[in-house]
C-alpha cells in the first residue's frame, strides 16, 4: 500500500482542507467516550455521494481499510480504527436535504445531516419523521444513527429509529452504490416488490457499508402536545407504569429517572419543578373526562417541588390531532399512571425536552465534571422487572468500590414501541481524554481542563460497565450500538450467522469495510 498513491487518488475528488494527514487531527479522531487503540492514517469529508464512492474505492483498492463516522459519539468502539492502516470517511460533509416530497410524504437526505437540522427544515412544513431523533441530535448525523440504532424522540410511539427508514443508498467496501427500497423506476417506493435488503444495513454500525442517502417517512406534525410527569415510591411501580403505558395510544415519548439523576439534575443547576402543570386549568368535555382530569389536577398540590428530593419521576409527551384529543390520551395515560402507584408531579422536565428537543451536548460529563459512561440493555417487557433486580444487585456487589473511588451511577429507563431500554450512567472524577476536549462544551472544556487522572477510579468504571453489561444480558438484554462491545455475533443462531457471514464475503470479501465491528475480523472466527 501506498501513502503518496492514496493522497493522489483524494486530490483528484477532495478539496486539501477535506483530506487530511495531520498525526494530531488523526489521533483526536481515531478515539470515542472510551478512547481507542490505534491511529488512522488520514481522514476525508467527501462532500457528494460520488466523491464518496471514489474515496472509498480507491482506498480499499489500495489495501486501506475504511472506517465510517459521523458525530463520533459512540461508547463501544464502532467508529475507531483496529489497525494504523485505514482512513477515516467523515460523512458530516455529506448534509444536503435533497427532496422533501410532500404528497408522496417521504424525506430524501443524505446521512451526513443532522436530526436538529432536517427536524427544523421539515417544521417549516408542518411535517416530522415518526422517530425524529436521538438526544444527541444536535451532532447526530442520520446516517450514524441509523448505523448505530437509538432511541428517544417519538419512541414510544413510533419504536427505534429503524422503524422511520424508507430506503437507503449505501456505498459497498468496492464504492459500488447500492440502493434500497426502490421501484421498477429507481425513485423511493413504498412497495418495492420481492426481498429488500435495507434492514440489514440498520443498526449494522457501518460494518455492512457507508450510508450515503437515507430516504425517511414523513408524518405531520402533531396538533397538538400535552405533558404529563409521575413520582413513583420505587423503580418496580414505575416499570410497571412504563410497561402498562406501551398499550396507551398517543404517548409519544416516555422516559423515567432514578433518584441519583434527579440529584445530578440539581447539582448541573435544575433546582425547582415549577410553573408548568400536568393539566390545563379547565377539563375540556363532559362527563368522565372531566371527572378523571379533576381526580389528576387534585392530585398535583402547590406545584413546586425540589428537583434533589424527587425518588422515581417517568414523563410523557401525548400527541393528538386536536387539543380534547391529546387531552383524552392523557387523560388514558394518566390512568395508568396512577393506577401503578404514581404522584402527578409538575410536568417541567418533559415540556422542556420537547420545547427544544435539540441542544448543544453537555452530557459528556457529570455535572462537576466527571467523565461519563454507559451501557444498555433492550427488554420485553416482561423481562423489565428482572433486569432491574439483577441491575441491583450488582449495585450491592460493588457497593464499597464504588465508594472508595468516587464512582456514581444514575439510572434512565424509555420506552420504544413494545419494549423497555434500561440504562446505567457512571460518573467518577478523571482527566478529560481528547475525545472530551474535542466535543465538550467551551464553559466545560475551561472548568475541568485541568482535572488530574484517575487511572484506579477509571479502571473501577469499565469494571462496573462490564458487570452491568454482563447482568442486562442474562436479563434477555438486545441491544443498540453493538460496535465492539456487546455480545451479539456469537449469540447468533448458526443459520442467521451463516447468511450473514455469506452476505459479508460478498460485499466486502476482503474484510475492509470497518472491521472488527459487529462481527469479527478474522473470517476464520466468524465462520
Amino acid at each position: 500500500m501506498s501513502e503518496q498513491a492514496l493522497k493522489r487518488r483524494l486530490s483528484e475528488v477532495l478539496a486539501p482542507d477535506d483530506r487530511i494527514f495531520d498525526s494530531g487531527r488523526c489521533a483526536e479522531y481515531s478515539e470515542d467516550i472510551c478512547g481507542g487503540d490505534h491511529i488512522a492514517a488520514g481522514i476525508v469529508r467527501p462532500r457528494d455521494i460520488a466523491a464518496l464512492r471514489h474515496v472509498v474505492q480507491a482506498a480499499t483498492g489500495l489495501g486501506y481499510a475504511i472506517i465510517p463516522r459521523g458525530s463520533g459519539h459512540s461508547y463501544t468502539g464502532g467508529v475507531v480504527p483496529d489497525r494504523p492502516d485505514c482512513l477515516i470517511v467523515d460523512i458530516t460533509g455529506l448534509d444536503r436535504i435533497a427532496d422533501i416530497d410532500t404528497v408522496n410524504r417521504r424525506v430524501q437526505v443524505e446521512a451526513g445531516c443532522t436530526w436538529a437540522a432536517l427536524f427544523e427544515e421539515l417544521g417549516a412544513h408542518g411535517l416530522r419523521t415518526p422517530f425524529f431523533g436521538p438526544l444527541s441530535g444536535y451532532r447526530a448525523t442520520i446516517g450514524g444513527t441509523l448505523s448505530q440504532g437509538a432511541a428517544f424522540f417519538g419512541s414510544a410511539m413510533h419504536g427505534y429509529s429503524a422503524r422511520s427508514v424508507a430506503g437507503l443508498s449505501v456505498v459497498l467496501a468496492d464504492g459500488t452504490l447500492l440502493r434500497t427500497g426502490t421501484g421498477a423506476d429507481g425513485r423511493p417506493h413504498p412497495h418495492p416488490g420481492g426481498p429488500d435488503p435495507g434492514s440489514l444495513f440498520l443498526g449494522d454500525c457501518g460494518a455492512f457499508g457507508i450510508k450515503a442517502e437515507v430516504v425517511l417517512n414523513l408524518r405531520n406534525a402533531p396538533a397538538s402536545e400535552t405533558f404529563a410527569s409521575f413520582e413513583f415510591a420505587d423503580m418496580e411501580s414505575m416499570l410497571s407504569a412504563q410497561t402498562g403505558l406501551i398499550g396507551i395510544d398517543g404517548v409519544a415519548d416516555c422516559f423515567g429517572f432514578d433518584p441519583q439523576t434527579h440529584v445530578n439534575l440539581a447539582r448541573g443547576g435544575f433546582e425547582i419543578i415549577q410553573g408548568a402543570r400536568i393539566l390545563a386549568d379547565v377539563a375540556r368535555g363532559p362527563g368522565t373526562l372531566g371527572s378523571r382530569l379533576g381526580r389528576i389536577r387534585s392530585l398535583l398540590g402547590n406545584g413546586r417541588q425540589q428537583v434533589a428530593a424527587l425518588r422515581y419521576s417517568l414523563h410523557l409527551c401525548i400527541e393528538g390531532e386536536s387539543e380534547s384529543h391529546a387531552m383524552q390520551r392523557l387523560a388514558n395515560a394518566a390512568e395508568c399512571a396512577l393506577e401503578a402507584g404514581g404522584r402527578p408531579i409538575p410536568d417541567t422536565i418533559p415540556r422542556v425536552t420537547r420545547s427544544r428537543p435539540f441542544r448543544p451536548i453537555k452530557a459528556l460529563l457529570g455535572p462537576d465534571g466527571e467523565r461519563w459512561l454507559t451501557v444498555h440493555g433492550i427488554f420485553r417487557p416482561s423481562d423489565s422487572h428482572t433486569a432491574w433486580r439483577h441491575l441491583q444487585e450488582v449495585m450491592e456487589q460493588w457497593a464499597q468500590p464504588r465508594s472508595d473511588h468516587q464512582v456514581t451511577v444514575s439510572f434512565l429507563t424509555v420506552t420504544s414501541a413494545d419494549s423497555v431500554l434500561i440504562e446505567p450512567h457512571l460518573f467518577w472524577p478523571d482527566a478529560l481524554g481528547p475525545f472530551h476536549r474535542q466535543h465538550v462544551t467551551p464553559s466545560q472544556l475551561r472548568r475541568y481542563r485541568n482535572q488530574p487522572a484517575r487511572h484506579s477510579a477509571r479502571a473501577c468504571a469499565h469494571d462496573l460497565r462490564a458487570a452491568f453489561a454482563h447482568a442486562l444480558q442474562a436479563a434477555g438484554a438486545g441491544h443498540l450500538q453493538i460496535g465492539r462491545y456487546y455480545p451479539w455475533w456469537e449469540r447468533l443462531d448458526p443459520g442467521l450467522r451463516a447468511v450473514l457471514q455469506s452476505f459479508k464475503a460478498t460485499i466486502d470479501p476482503d474484510g475492509r469495510m470497518n472491521p472488527g465491528v459487529l462481527l469479527p475480523s478474522d473470517p476464520e472466527q466468524r465462520g
